[in-house]
C-alpha cells in the first residue's frame, strides 16, 4: 500500500511540473487547475447563419493567465480575452455563417479556476 501511495505521489508530481494538474470539465463544471500549462480545444455546431455562439462565464487567476479565443468555421478569431491576475468576467461570442465554432484555451502556469458556459442566441 505504502508502494502504492509513493507512486501516486510521484505521477501527480511529474504532472504537476509538466502540464499541471486540471480537475473538470472547462465548459460544464467550474475547473480548478494547478499549474496548468498548455491549450485545450473545444467545438460548438451552429446550424443557421446569424445563430451566437460562445462562451460566458469566470476566471479567477492566482498565478499565471488564461487566453480564451472562439474561431469562427474558416479559422479566424471572431472574440478573444486574457485573464491577468485577479478575479474577471468572460465572455467570448461570435455568429455570422453555420459550421463548428472553436473554442481555444490557452494556459501558462495558470492556477485557479475557471468556470465557462456554453451560451447560444
Amino acid at each position: 500500500m505504502r508502494l502504492l501511495l509513493a507512486a501516486l505521489a510521484l505521477v501527480l508530481t511529474l504532472m504537476y511540473f509538466t502540464f499541471g494538474l486540471r480537475f473538470g470539465y472547462v465548459t460544464l463544471t467550474p475547473t480548478y487547475m494547478l499549474n496548468a500549462t498548455g491549450e485545450s480545444r473545444y467545438g460548438f455546431i451552429t446550424y443557421d447563419d446569424k445563430q451566437s455562439v460562445g462562451v460566458r462565464g469566470t476566471c479567477d487567476v492566482r498565478k499565471g493567465n488564461v487566453t480564451v479565443r472562439l474561431l469562427d468555421p474558416g479559422g479566424t478569431q471572431v472574440a478573444g480575452q486574457v485573464c491577468p491576475k485577479g478575479k474577471w468576467g468572460l465572455a467570448a461570442m461570435g455568429k455570422g455563417r453555420q459550421g463548428t465554432y472553436e473554442l481555444v484555451v490557452e494556459y501558462k502556469d495558470f492556477t485557479g479556476t475557471l468556470d465557462l458556459n456554453e451560451t447560444r442566441e
